[in-house]
């Protein structure tokens, strides 16, 4: 009886140590993915002419070829897929669409610029076109339909309902989302074609939906290290005198102000590292812009003419100081700290 006692205990404590190590080990796993670096690409503002159309061409472009060298888990496109004083024709907006579909196989997001809708109605334009109309036609192509699939291999995308355009999805342990700003004052000013009160309509719709958005994605990233939000206005260009929008005031506003506000309150309250990307204006930089909000950094992305490149974008949770860096996929730069909105400096 006591060899057998002995026997037993021996097979107990064996079970016991091969019990220990896969746990250790499954946590040293979850240590190493907690600190590991994201990485993903972002562009917009671009292709403005022939040579940045050839860059982003499949198989032959440098730009696309440097994003299938990278495979990055995510590529963010922040809308201005076209010039703006280029016509608006449905065939133009699908061979675009399908340039950008090749550059990172089923794992892009797309966001729309106001060359992509609210300009195509411009008298600089032949044909013209009533800009509710392409934003109807935009939807179709790029989200209700989307032949090609665009956002198909990012885990755990989900879109908003009522809202298609607005998207959200995590890499790692940092949460992502899209938010439907456009340039023109977020639609608000140089309505020359739709009625002016559906246009006005619309943009009183997206700014609840964005809001909408922003507090579901700040509820469900309580958990994460970090946050990226992508749309593609520079809300940081705007008149301080005007206040923001409201149904009694829709078009004499800053049509940022609230978005901006509510960000600045989120991100505050966040305490995480918070990153805004956006494009729609000349500068390119990355910084912190509010001193008294130190988790928050807006990156300017290159594009618009000024910088013919896209941004290699990381978030590094061990940097407590920088955690997001930029750098050209191209040039292999950082991001410049210093937002330059002058025509001096042209990279073309």
């Amino acid at each position: 009886m006591t060899v057998w006692l002995h026997v037993m205990a021996g097979l107990s404590m064996a079970g016991l140590v091969l019990i220990i190590p896969p746990c250790r080990a499954a946590d040293t796993i979850t240590d190493r993915h907690a600190h590991a670096v994201t990485q993903f690409v972002v562009m917009g503002d671009m292709p403005y002419n022939d040579v940045e159309y050839a860059l982003l061409e499949h198989s032959t472009g440098a730009i696309a070829v440097a994003i299938k060298a990278l495979d990055p888990p995510a590529l963010i496109h922040i809308g201005d897929f076209k010039k703006g004083r280029l016509s608006c024709g449905d065939e133009l907006f699908k061979d675009h669409y399908r340039q950008i579909a090749f550059l990172n196989p089923h794992k892009i997001v797309y966001t729309p610029g106001d060359n992509d809708w609210t300009d195509c109605d411009r008298f600089t334009l032949a044909p013209r076109h009533d800009e509710l109309e392409r934003l109807a036609y935009l939807r179709q192509l790029f989200f209700h339909q989307d032949l090609q699939q665009l956002s198909k291999n990012i885990p755990g995308l989900v879109r908003q309902h009522g809202f298609i355009e607005n998207a959200r999805w995590k890499i790692d342990h940092v949460s992502f989302a899209t938010l439907h700003i456009p340039g023109t004052n977020n639609g608000r000013s140089q309505i020359m074609r739709s009625n002016v009160d559906d246009a006005l309509n619309e943009a009183d719709y997206r700014d609840q939906a964005n809001e909408d958005w922003l507090q579901q994605l700040f509820a469900e990233a309580e958990s994460a290290q970090a946050v990226v939000i992508a749309f593609h206005a520079d809300i940081f260009e705007f008149d301080h005198n005007k206040p923001a929008c409201s149904s009694t005031n829709r078009t004499d506003c800053d049509g940022y102000r609230s978005t901006r506000d509510s960000i600045k309150q989120k991100t505050a309250a966040f305490k995480k590292p918070v990153l805004l990307v956006h494009g729609d204006t000349l500068a390119y930089c990355l910084h912190q812009p509010y001193a008294e909000i130190p988790n928050l950094w807006r990156l300017n992305t290159p594009g618009d003419h000024k910088y013919i490149d896209i941004s290699h974008i990381q978030f590094d949770p061990t940097d407590q100081d920088n955690p997001f860096k930029a750098i050209g996929l191209l040039n292999q730069k950082p991001a410049p700290s210093i937002c330059d909105h002058s025509l001096l400096g042209l990279s073309l």
